[in-house]
């Protein structure tokens, strides 16, 4: 009876509404009688300036316009066009059909240069002049790209519409693969013609018209092809500082090249440069960059402060770097690149924990004092021809990373525990993959090798977990040695066909996977050594073979583009461990589907959701079942058994771009559901010492979030205006104790920030950050983590050759013991014109503040950290552009 009620409703509802409408019809001649076509018709209210309806005549000059305003006895109509004079007429708000003549008459329109417009775009590149965003502090790439509306940048990594983007290059070539921080730290800003944001971007140029893409790319247009570069040498005191950069570049038609040489003891971790954000160039290329060779030990270290790492990172660094590529007339592209560095680390601070159980708070004090030497090497070679006819790419790679590591603690502050750990990692990886037409049927091919050799060790002097390891007694020292080795060969072929406005790519991948783990504990008392036996030492092979078989498929149709990817595995597993066959042909099956749809309502407006889900197997990592010392506080093995993951997720974002008025939003909401057939035990002794394991007891989470974001340009005062937040909820199982605790998190957090640059003698910026994190603990404790920080920067501008820049900071928590603390840097620029180079003179924590305190929490710790920060220091240095 409801629904007859809602449907005759809205059937009433929509015939009102029709009757209620008023139809005008006419045709437009010109002089001659002859009907003008493309005309545009328009009608609002007598005396109004909003329009409410418009249209255009037809080839035969007829137009027809539906009236829906019913309060009013009279419109008007306003007719345009740039051949014939402007028109408007009053009528009567009746249907009816009318004819008018329209007079000859040639319009001009003011010139208007695209070089004046700070953002516009062309088809689906959005274009940023830089100029419009360069301020006279400015120097290098990455102080503009920082400030564009609809674009920021997180620890380096720059985002588009709360996205990550999936290239960067310069003059179209990607020369450095996802390392992009190189160019945008170093790159003069002056070179730069503009930076463009190429939304649904295909990077390989056999898809453009048979897969769809959701991602951007940034590229950079110089204004010229030119050798350019910076360079800086800076000295300093308290204590004895130096930094210096050389990095020259060349940016040809065809040929582009980077050289770097930089080393500093001023807190700036330049390897940061050579991180990579991305891999690979999307759908169908084999994967090219290292898995992360396994870290199984560690020492005790004090958290860092969550700001600035200029302000509290004690370093001494040396980076060299080399990177180039080569466009051939045949489309072929050769990369390639070396990069080496070493930097020795000191950090000192205290720690004060308390662990939360069911039956009591165990609390404990740590003074550290920790020195690291960290080495890394990369070797690279990558051969590319991307065509539309084909797809060819090959990428060879070498990485060894290794690092030496002594820590002091002195704890509780009485008992000193020395710590001195080795680890090295060496991996060689190469990736294969070809895409060919065979027909009209695309064929791609991968072919991948990863090798990996992880040694590492751990002494800790005392020795601790008497009881555990030596019958209650104590020793002088042990000893935790692991040798690791893994060999990954992965395969893959796919086809890829388009019928009609459908895309189908079935594919079929064999990868295996082979691992070695070798471990043992050493005890040592006065002059006795001694290897511990049976419980205390790992002797794994392991070999895990997948197929893996999915469906992707594909459409676009109007203003909708869908995407399901249907991908099923069959696992095939073999372990053995200490000897004994812990798993023998096991087979395990997963299936874990996709889908997503974009709608666009139009050219500004766009609409996205997604689903996914399915089963995972896994746990090889964590298959030991001796004994492994992770840390001096930390002991844990597990059963050897495969681990089962299930989950489900889902989400929706929408998006929105004004490029004519520079602004810029996104919004989306994600919720995550997990279930494991297993759980992670830890037991706690007296001192807050942590034994691990695994339990076989079903646990599951739940975690939902919301994030936004909006910029826009203000173009009449030169400012731009960016704002972003993020809402989550989660709540886990954990087992402490053998008592099972359901951690809940919520957490919040808001970002606001303002550049403005209107007035050539001052200009500046200022940025909000605010957040709060609130976590339920066991035994029904609870914790509430704030954080309120402020950063403004002035920069004054008396002459063209005068610059004084103050940068001021201010970090708030709610830590009782930390009162909020406030940081000043000033710098003082003077320009040598003739020679185009600045000097500077830079005073760096002028209040010289000295430690910071902070704290943070887990599913059964709460941490107050105390952190030594950098004193205050002078540098005075030049500055060239090369």
């Amino acid at each position: 009876m409801r629904d007859k009620l809602f449907f005759t409703v809205i059937f009433i509802f929509v015939s009102f509404h029709s009757f209620a409408q008023t139809f005008i019809t006419g045709k437009l001649l010109d002089e001659n009688q002859k009907p003008i076509t493309n005309v545009s018709v328009s009608y609002k209210k007598i005396g109004s300036a909003a329009l409410l309806g418009f249209s255009k005549s037809d080839a035969g000059g007829v137009f027809k316009l539906t009236i829906k305003v019913t309060d009013v006895d009279s419109v008007q109509i306003d007719f345009n066009h740039l051949s014939y004079a402007k028109r408007s007429v009053h009528v009567v708000n009746a249907s009816a059909n009318y004819a008018y003549i329209l007079k000859s008459e040639v319009r001009k329109i003011q010139e208007v240069k695209v070089s004046d417009v700070p953002v516009y775009n062309r088809k689906d590149t959005i274009n940023y002049n830089v100029a419009s965003f360069t301020g006279k502090q400015d120097r290098v790439i990455g102080d503009i790209i920082k400030k564009l509306p609809g674009v920021e940048m997180r620890g380096g990594e720059i985002f588009y519409q709360g996205e990550p983007i999936q290239q960067y290059r310069v003059n179209g070539l990607d020369m450095m693969g996802g390392r992009y921080g190189l160019i945008n730290q170093n790159l003069p800003a002056d070179a730069v013609l503009k930076v463009q944001i190429l939304e649904n971007h295909q990077p390989i140029k056999m898809l453009d018209k048979l897969v769809f893409s959701n991602r951007a790319t940034l590229n950079l247009q110089l204004k010229k092809f030119t050798t350019t570069g910076t360079g800086k040498i800076s000295l300093g005191a308290t204590p004895a500082l130096w930094d210096a950069n050389i990095t020259p570049m060349t940016f040809a038609k065809t040929f582009q090249i980077l050289n770097s040489f930089q080393t500093n003891n001023v807190g700036d971790d330049v390897s940061q440069q050579l991180k990579p954000f991305y891999s690979g160039t999307g759908y169908f290329s084999a994967r090219s960059s290292f898995s992360d060779g396994p870290t199984y030990l560690s020492i005790r270290d004090v958290a860092t402060p969550g700001f600035d790492q200029k302000k509290w990172l004690d370093n001494q660094i040396f980076l060299v770097s080399s990177n180039m590529i080569q466009k051939l007339k045949s489309g072929l592209e050769v990369k390639g690149n070396f990069s080496y560095f070493h930097d020795n680390r000191k950090r000192q601070g205290a720690t004060m924990t308390q662990y939360f159980t069911n039956d009591e708070v165990i609390q404990n004090q740590e003074v550290v004092d920790n020195s690291y030497g960290v080495d890394e090497l990369n070797i690279g070679v990558l051969v590319e021809k991307n065509e539309s006819n084909i797809y060819l790419r090959n990428s060879t790679n070498y990485r060894k990373q290794w690092n030496n590591s002594v820590g002091n603690i002195l704890f509780n502050e009485d008992i000193p525990i020395h710590q001195d750990k080795k680890f090295s990692d060496e991996a060689f990886l190469n990736s294969f993959s070809l895409g060919r037409f065979i027909g009209k049927q695309l064929v791609n091919i991968t072919s991948t090798i990863e090798w990996h050799s992880t040694p590492q060790r751990l002494s800790v002097n005392p020795g601790q977990f008497e009881s555990l390891i030596n019958d209650g007694k104590p020793y002088d020292r042990m000893g935790q040695i692991v040798r690791f080795k893994s060999f990954n060969f992965e395969n893959g072929l796919s086809l890829s066909r388009k019928i009609k406005r459908w895309t189908f790519s079935p594919s079929v991948h064999l990868n295996y996977n082979s691992s070695k783990l070798n471990s043992h504990i050493e005890i040592k008392d006065q002059d006795d050594v001694r290897k511990l036996d049976t419980g205390y030492f790992n002797d794994m092979n392991s070999a895990q073979m997948q197929l893996r078989m999915a469906l992707q498929i594909g459409k676009e149709v109007r203003k909708f583009r869908y995407s399901f990817n249907l991908p099923f595995s069959q696992y095939y597993y073999n372990v053995k461990q200490q000897g004994v066959q812990r798993l023998k042909n096991e087979f395990r099956s997963s299936w874990n589907p996709s889908a997503s749809m974009t709608y666009l309502l139009n050219s500004k407006n766009s609409l996205g959701t997604n689903l996914s889900g399915g089963r995972n197997f896994g746990g090889l990592g964590n298959f030991y079942n001796g004994y492994i010392i992770s840390q001096y506080r930390s002991i844990q093995k597990y059963d050897a058994r495969l681990l089962k993951d299930e989950n489900l997720s889902t989400g929706i974002n929408y998006e929105y771009k004004n490029t004519l008025k520079a602004n810029f939003a996104n919004l989306g909401y994600n919720v995550r559901m997990s279930w494991r057939d297993y759980m992670f035990s830890t037991a706690l002794d007296s001192l807050g010492r942590s034994t691990t394991g695994i339990n076989n007891r079903d646990a599951e989470s739940l975690s939902q979030g919301i994030r936004g974001g909006l910029s826009k340009l203000f173009i009449s005062i030169k400012t731009v205006a960016k704002m972003s937040g993020n809402l989550s909820w989660s709540v886990s199982d954990y087992l402490l104790n053998e008592q099972l605790v359901k951690q809940h998190v919520n957490s919040q957090s808001f970002t606001f920030e303002l550049i403005n640059s209107s007035s050539s003698l001052i200009s500046g910026d200022y940025r909000v950050a605010m957040g709060r994190t609130h976590n339920r603990l066991a035994d029904g404790l609870s914790n509430e983590l704030l954080y309120n920080n402020h950063f403004f920067n002035l920069v004054f501008v008396p002459h063209d050759r005068h610059l004084i820049t103050l940068s001021n900071s201010l970090y708030g928590n709610n830590v009782k013991a930390q009162k909020s603390q406030y940081f000043m840097d000033a710098t003082y620029r003077f320009r040598l014109t003739r020679w185009r180079t600045d000097l500077e003179l830079t005073a760096s924590n002028i209040l010289n503040n000295r430690n910071y305190l902070q704290q943070f929490s887990s599913d059964y710790e709460l941490i107050q950290s105390y952190f030594e920060l950098r004193p205050r220091q002078f540098l005075i240095a030049m500055r060239f552009k090369i």
